[in-house]
């Protein structure tokens, strides 16, 4: 998980060092962001302190307006490979003595990386090594972008840490480094119709069946481009990874599935006035990126003149290399320390859990022994035979509330609510609960092709095995739509684990449809049923009006889970990005993609659930 300040101002003060240089002066980059004033009496006090952080918003404005004040096609780049020669690293520039060739600057990557970002992670994939044909060293990167980081929302800073990494061998007076970036994550769609650099084009990007067509700035009309491939892994010091290797086909995986992914492939150049848009060969829509980079090999003259070099600057850059060392050991200690701390609340929730067993364990025990007291009563009662009326009125109404209450719990929850006198829907509230659809796929062509008795048999064995789940998961089975059902959880008892309980009950239905596809096969049709879920904020409780009301659920995340319901295949389950994030550590999930809600204002990030 990506923490808010997560972009380290080291970044800033690169681009600040590099407008600087072009224009003499870099005082508009901060007009009007957000700063702490209460620590810092100017923005550029506190944006050019290295050792503080930032946000990713903060630094996309600073990045956007210091292209627009130097006017360079190329500025990103070009302001990342400045950063060497410029020695805009800040501190961190003094571990550059430590480094005997350019060969230390990239397998110490991962390391940088953490003091420059919290947004991705870096990887060295095949470590620096000498190509004698090629007569260049070549090293491979796979740079992950954090889950909740949107990579097209993050495109500027791509060619500004490819310009990062050129710069390296420029240390050491070489030429700068070659990187090609053969796989990219970026959704095609998303960023060249929406990303500022690419959406005064006019592109119009469409992926539609296994083509990806655009209208061609220079050629005009619509162009296909790209296509459809399907990613093969492959093993690298021991490791499976995506590197570039594709097929135009879908792989016959073995059962059990394979570790192969769908992507775009770049099919055709796309430039406009000389500035490249598209590149052929280049894959997007891939897990990750991968920078595949290569230099000359540094000789005995160059490493000569980098040792020279260092020597004459010895006293002051000490001093910095001091200090910096003296600033980790203080991040340093400040993550032990709130270490510490995580640790003291971990053992202070599992002594509140172990207390909360505890006290559970009594009250069943007090239950139980209440409903023996209530029982004996009982037994008085009819052996008396006192007030036989009104306990008869009263036997009534608890068993209509019984029957009320079984419309949509199970038995189990119902017992519950009626010894410990819960509400049922009294009054509509707000609560953050879990919501579930499920439909069978094309049931209207099964009825119309079957007699009603033989529909009615099926679909009634299919609704018992279905009810049957809801209720061993506690939920609530709200509504019968035909052939389809809403079920939350959350409501009316509460529960913290109601987005876990319901991807699990959906996993569970699933593998009971699977089973009972033999009694529809008799009557020569598939049975499969769609199932979405959503988490989030709704209103639940008794809603209508004096002549008619009805327990239910109502709200824009219902209609989500409704939403995610009609897209799912059969056989699928998807979720939102909500149910995702509260339910990821239990299941295993793919990335389907971003789907648009009526009545929801952003797009709504979609998985399905492996199962």
């Amino acid at each position: 998980m990506t923490r808010l300040d997560c972009i380290s101002n080291r970044n800033i003060k690169i681009i600040a060092s590099y407008v600087g240089t072009k224009l003499g002066a870099y005082d508009s980059l901060f007009d009007g962001l957000s700063y702490p004033t209460e620590q810092y009496a100017t923005p550029e006090d506190f944006f050019l302190n290295e050792d503080e952080w930032t946000t990713h918003e903060n630094l996309d404005r600073i990045f956007r307006r210091a292209k627009e004040l130097v006017n360079e096609p190329d500025f990103y780049f070009d302001c990342g490979a400045s950063s060497a020669r410029l020695r805009s690293w800040g501190r961190l520039n003094y571990f550059v003595r430590v480094f005997s060739t350019p060969n230390d600057g990239y397998k110490r990557l991962p390391f940088f990386n953490k003091n420059f970002n919290d947004t991705k992670d870096i990887e060295v994939i095949i470590p620096p090594a000498y190509n004698g044909r090629a007569k260049k060293v070549r090293t491979v990167l796979k740079v992950v972008t954090h889950q909740d980081i949107d990579p097209n929302k993050d495109y500027i800073r791509d060619p500004y840490l490819r310009g990062i990494l050129s710069s390296i061998p420029t240390i050491w007076g070489m030429a700068p480094a070659s990187v090609a970036q053969p796989l990219s994550p970026y959704h095609p769609e998303f960023l060249f119709n929406h990303e500022p650099e690419f959406a005064r084009y006019r592109l119009e990007v469409s992926i539609e069946a296994n083509l990806m067509t655009l209208r061609h700035p220079e050629k005009g009309g619509r162009c296909i481009v790209g296509e459809k491939v399907f990613l093969e892994p492959e093993v690298v010091n021991g490791k499976t990874v995506f590197l570039g290797k594709y097929m135009k086909r879908a792989p016959e995986y073995p059962p059990g599935g394979g570790d192969g992914a769908q992507a775009i492939l770049i099919t055709e150049n796309v430039q406009v006035d000389g500035h490249i848009l598209l590149k052929a060969g280049e894959i997007m829509m891939a897990p990750y990126y991968i920078l595949d980079i290569s230099y000359d090999r540094l000789s005995f003259l160059n490493h000569f003149t980098q040792l020279f070099s260092f020597n004459g600057k010895e006293k002051d850059s000490g001093i910095e290399y001091i200090d910096t060392i003296n600033q980790l050991r203080k991040s340093i200690r400040a993550k032990n320390e709130a270490y510490r701390a995580q640790e003291k609340i971990n053992k202070e929730l599992l002594d509140a859990k172990s207390r909360l067993d505890e006290y559970n364990r009594v009250l069943e025990q007090m239950v139980e022994e209440r409903t023996a007291e209530l029982r004996r009563a009982q037994g008085d009662l009819l052996q008396l035979n006192s007030n036989l009326e009104a306990k008869v009125q009263s036997q009534v109404a608890e068993l209509e509330k019984y029957n009320e209450l079984r419309r949509y719990l199970s038995p189990k929850i119902t017992e519950r609510i009626l010894i410990g006198g819960h509400s049922f829907g009294t009054e509509s509230q707000r609560k953050l609960m879990t919501v579930v659809f499920t439909d069978i796929r094309n049931f209207s062509t099964i009825t119309d092709s079957l007699e009603p008795e033989e529909i009615s048999q099926l679909l009634n064995k299919y609704l018992s095995e279905m009810i049957q789940i809801v209720h061993r998961h506690d939920g609530t089975l709200n509504k019968i739509i035909g052939d389809g059902l809403l079920i939350f959880f959350g409501d009316p008892i509460p529960m913290e684990d109601h987005a876990d309980r319901a991807v699990q009950m959906a996993v569970d239905m699933q593998k009971r449809i699977s089973n009972l596809g033999n009694d529809w096969h008799q009557y020569g049709h598939e049975l499969g049923a769609g199932i979405g879920i959503n988490t989030g904020f709704m209103t639940v409780g008794n809603i209508g009006c004096d002549t008619h009301r009805d327990y239910t659920v109502i709200g824009n995340q219902v209609n989500v889970a409704a939403r995610l319901e009609s897209l799912a295949k059969a056989g699928q389950i998807l979720i939102s990005q909500r149910t995702y994030s509260q339910a990821k550590q239990q299941f295993e999930v793919e990335e389907v993609g971003e789907v648009q809600v009526k009545g929801v204002h952003c797009p709504v990030r979609t998985y399905r659930i492996v199962w």
